[in-house]
């Protein structure tokens, strides 16, 4: 009897679908958006675009789910800004430079043997500094924060497989507000799996 338990045991085991455990990285190049969200006495705000960069890691261990993580160089956003208080106006001249290192749960959903869509949750250790140049009743002022936290962050993505070990992708990243900034990106990148 408990011989064919054990041979009952194997032959299940052997016909569980097999799935590959891997290891991949990667590189991913895009746009940043940035928007200022406090809007409090400012008629003008500040806001851009620019274009980043990063590179991740990842392990996916089961075809729906991998772990991941990386690192986002976001860019450098220049924009004006002005703010009036007491018919006062003051203009800034500003730079934003978001960066952001992260580690997500990546949710994995094929369509095809080669087209998957994928949904980000993660975490990113988030770090915003910036610099701002004045003009107040004709006298020039300057200022610069850096900004440090660990923040939230979601994206949705899709992924191609060219070939068994490479693949390229696109998505679309949300960070949870920094420093009254509203940071998103978009990014297209490859990766290559071991």
């Amino acid at each position: 009897m408990k011989k064919h338990y054990f041979l009952l045991v194997i032959a299940g085991t052997l016909s569980m679908p097999v799935f590959a455990e891997s290891a991949y990285i990667g590189a991913e190049v895009g746009r940043t958006n940035l928007k200022e969200s406090d809007t409090s006495g400012v008629t003008d705000n500040f806001k851009g675009h620019a274009t980043n960069f990063g590179v991740f890691g990842g392990y996916q261990f089961h075809p729906n789910a991998a772990i991941e993580v990386g690192y986002r160089d976001l860019g450098k956003i220049k924009d004006t800004a002005a703010l009036t208080s007491n018919g006062v106006t003051v203009t800034a001249n500003g730079t934003a430079k978001p960066q952001a290192l992260h580690a997500s749960l990546l949710g994995i959903f094929p369509v095809s043997n080669e087209f998957s869509m994928y949904v980000r949750f993660g975490a990113a250790r988030m770090k915003v500094k910036e610099d701002f140049n004045y003009t107040i009743l004709g006298v020039n002022a300057s200022s610069s924060e850096t900004t440090k936290k660990t923040k939230g962050m979601f994206g949705l993505g899709a992924r191609y497989a060219v070939s068994k070990e490479f693949g390229l992708r696109a998505e679309y990243t949300q960070f949870s507000k920094v420093s009254d900034f509203k940071i998103s990106s978009f990014t297209v990148g490859g990766d290559y799996l071991f």
